[in-house]
C-alpha cells in the first residue's frame, strides 16, 4: 500500500512539474509538491531496501539474475525508448546518459544500491551485523552527498535516496515493534514532520541533499509505516497494494504520458490548470492502465523468459553445492 501511495505521489508531482517548470504551471499544485519532497523518494528507497535481506539470502547468481531482469533490462528498453522518441535530446546526448536515463534515474539508483548490497552478504544472518553494516552505508552515503562536491545529478540522487535504502535493510526486524509504538508517540512525530515539511516549502536544505533534510524523511517514514499498520481493509487499500506490486510500471510509463501531453496542451495553448490537470490525469490512466494490461506485457518489465532462466541457475547453483558438499 506504501509503495502505491509513493509511486501514485511521483506521478502527481510530474504531472504538476513538467508545466509548471515550462512556464505554464500552477504554483498551488507546485508547493504541495514541496510539502511532499522530504517523503516521496525516501520512503519509495525505504521500502525497497527492506527486501534487501531477503534478497541477500539467495545465493549470488540468483540475486544477481534477478536485479538484472527486473531492473536492469527495464531501464536499459525503456531508457532507449524515452531516448529515442520523447527526449529531446535523442538518447545518444550525453546528457541524457549523464542524468542516468532523465527520470528513469530511480532505477539506476536501485541498479547502484542492489551492487552495493552485495557488501552486507555476509552478515545478512547475523541481525546486529546486518543492522550496524546497514545504518553505515546509510552514514557514509549521506555524508558523501552532504559533504562531497558533486556536480553529476545522478550521483547526487543516487546518494541521498538510496541511502534510505540501506536504512530500509537495517529496519526491517524494528519495523515489527514500531507499529506498536503509543498514538500519542506518533502524533508528536507527526507534528514534528508537518512542521519541518512546511520549513521546507521554502529551503531545499530542508527538502532534499543534506543532513538537514534527514530528520524529516526519517521521521515521516516513520509516521507512514505506523499509520500504514492501522489501515483497514478495503478496495482503496486493495487498490493501492495493487498499484505498490506493479510499482515499477507505474514508475516507466507515467513520465512519458505527462510528456506527450503537456506538448499537446503547449500546441493548443492550454491555460495553467486545464495543462496540469491534463498532465497528471494522463499519468495516472496511462500508468494505470500499464498495471492492468501487465500480465500480458510482461517483456516490457521483466527480462523475457526470466523465470526459464532463473530455473536454469538455481539448478547449476545447487549441483555446485551438491558436488562442494
Amino acid at each position: 500500500m506504501l509503495r502505491g501511495i509513493a509511486v501514485l505521489l511521483v506521478v502527481v508531482l510530474h504531472g504538476a512539474d513538467i508545466p509548471y517548470l515550462n512556464g505554464n504551471g500552477v504554483e498551488q499544485w507546485a508547493e504541495v509538491n514541496r510539502y511532499l519532497e522530504p517523503f516521496r523518494m525516501p520512503l519509495l528507497m525505504f521500502l525497497s531496501g527492506m527486501l534487501l535481506p531477503r534478497s541477500l539470502a539467495k545465493p549470488l547468481p540468483l540475486y544477481a539474475w534477478g536485479k538484472f531482469a527486473a531492473i536492469v533490462w527495464p531501464l536499459v528498453l525503456w531508457g532507449l525508448l524515452f531516448g529515442l522518441f520523447i527526449y529531446h535530446g535523442g538518447f545518444d546526448h550525453p546528457a541524457f546518459w549523464r542524468s542516468g536515463g532523465d527520470y528513469l534515474w530511480f532505477l539506476t539508483a536501485l541498479i547502484f544500491c542492489y551492487a552495493l548490497g552485495i557488501l552486507l552478504k555476509p552478515v545478512v544472518h547475523h541481525r546486529a551485523g546486518l543492522v550496524g553494516a546497514a545504518l553505515g552505508v546509510f552514514l557514509v552515503m549521506l555524508l558523501l552527498r552532504h559533504f562531497g562536491e558533486i556536480n553529476l545529478s545522478i550521483a547526487s540522487r543516487t546518494l541521498y535516496n538510496g541511502a534510505f535504502f540501506f536504512l530500509g535493510a537495517a529496519c526491517v526486524r524494528v519495523v515489527p515493534r514500531w507499529v506498536k509504538a503509543p498514538s500519542l508517540v506518533v502524533i508528536a512525530l507527526a507534528l514534528i514532520a508537518a512542521a519541518i515539511s512546511a520549513a521546507g516549502v521554502d529551503h531545499r536544505d530542508l527538502r532534499t541533499g543534506t543532513l538537514f533534510a534527514v530528520p524529516g524523511s526519517v521521521i515521516g517514514i516513520a509516521v507512514a509505516v505506523w499509520l500504514a499498520s492501522r489501515t483497514p481493509t478495503g478496495s482503496v487499500l486493495r487498490f493501492l497494494a495493487w498499484i505498490g506490486r506493479s510499482s515499477i510500471v507505474v514508475y516507466i510509463l507515467h513520465f512519458p504520458a505527462a510528456v506527450l501531453t503537456h506538448r499537446t496542451m503547449v500546441a493548443l495553448g492550454a491555460d495553467p490548470v486545464t495543462h496540469t490537470i491534463a498532465c497528471t490525469a494522463a499519468g495516472l490512466v496511462v500508468s494505470v492502465t500499464a498495471v492492468a494490461l501487465r500480465p500480458r506485457t510482461r517483456w516490457l518489465y521483466v527480462f523475457p523468459g526470466s523465470s526459464r532462466i532463473q530455473g536454469r541457475i538455481a539448478e547449476r547453483t545447487n549441483a555446485t553445492v551438491r558436488r562442494a558438499g
